[in-house]
């Protein structure tokens, strides 16, 4: 996840950033001209509708100075911020503000078991579009960094080019090809992954494409998020609706055959076996705090936001203000999700 010190520095970098990217973006989707392997995954777990929920435990509190009051599983219920339709999971934040005048209610799932190697794939139907939201799909293992923390999903406001990261303690470096996203941060320290030499920001990537998450995501009916971790590392895609490879459809899924991942931390580099430890999932969709703070009055269109800035956009000085101001607006930051498979050898 994000933090405060290095906002402004990953907004800075990003045009930077993107000059460097070349041989990654020019490489963006193409298919790999090795001989596809067999995959050899079996499904283990699939999770829809009430068996996706009945998989969390519902966290309560705050995180990362946001004005999300993430409250327990009765709560939600009883104010309608979860719901099972139609067969997909329902995720939403209050569109009124608390009794304190500070907060709004909002979800945090956190996984009742730890998951390890294996392949993973989020079926994401919609997520959350609004300045000010922060919503994200991602991971973390005990003693962060030292056990390691995947952000699958995680953007800010309006954004639509998805954010792809990871979190670890010393010696943990991504390798400079073999995936097509940009690097966030520009220079010597951008694929460094270790979030102490980093100010805790480890080593993050932003897709090449657009429409990745968000209100571009939503529009093209959103898609599959997929992470594979296994002894070559770490690798994760992002699929729209309409190019959800026919494997994955079939429940038959071959990372293989597909384009090259968004997101790659080889280990080559970075041992897996080393840096990641048994995961905790985490969804949550958080409101204000240090990222969507941070690059409240800055051009977001280096990230996929078409409308520049939310101040701008909004009228609205900070995204605290337009939050407590502007809470039923807030009925735009849920999530649909359709389900949740793992696969293992």
């Amino acid at each position: 996840m994000r933090t405060a010190a290095a906002i402004v520095a990953l907004a800075a970098t990003a045009a930077v950033a993107s000059a460097h990217s070349g041989s990654h973006s020019a490489a963006s989707r193409k298919r790999h001209s090795e001989v596809k392997r067999a995959s050899g995954y079996q499904l283990t777990g699939y999770y829809a509708g009430q068996d996706f929920l009945n998989l969390f435990d519902f966290a309560t509190g705050s995180q990362n100075g946001g004005l999300a009051n993430f409250v327990d599983e009765a709560t939600a219920f009883n104010q309608g911020l979860v719901e099972v339709k139609n067969g997909e999971v329902h995720l939403r934040t209050a569109s009124w503000v608390n009794p304190d005048g500070n907060s709004l209610n909002a979800i945090k799932l956190t996984s009742k078991a730890t998951y390890a190697e294996g392949l993973y794939l989020w079926d994401v139907v919609r997520m959350p579009q609004v300045c000010g939201s922060w919503p994200a799909i991602w991971s973390t293992g005990p003693d962060w960094p030292n056990g390691g923390e995947i952000d699958l999903v995680e953007y800010v406001s309006l954004q639509s080019k998805n954010g792809f990261s990871v979190h670890t303690g010393p010696g943990c470096w991504a390798g400079s090809t073999g995936y097509t996203a940009e690097n966030m941060l520009a220079g010597a320290q951008g694929n460094n992954c270790d979030a102490y030499a980093t100010d805790s920001q480890g080593c993050g990537y932003r897709s090449a494409q657009n429409a990745t998450c968000g209100i571009g995501a939503n529009e093209e009916g959103a898609g599959v998020y997929a992470m594979e971790w296994s002894t070559a590392g770490i690798k994760a895609w992002y699929f729209p609706r309409n190019q959800i490879p026919q494997d994955i459809t079939a429940k038959n899924p071959n990372p293989w055959s597909w384009s090259t991942p968004d997101m790659f931390i080889s280990s080559a580099t970075c041992d897996p076996s080393v840096y990641f430890k048994p995961q905790t999932l985490v969804v949550n969709s958080n409101i204000c705090g240090t990222w969507p703070e941070g690059v409240w009055n800055m051009d977001n269109s280096y990230a996929g936001q078409v409308s520049g800035s939310c101040a701008a956009l909004t009228g609205a000085a900070t995204c605290r203000d337009y939050a407590l101001g502007s809470a039923s607006d807030f009925s735009h930051a849920y999530w649909r999700i359709g389900s949740f498979s793992v696969y293992n050898y």
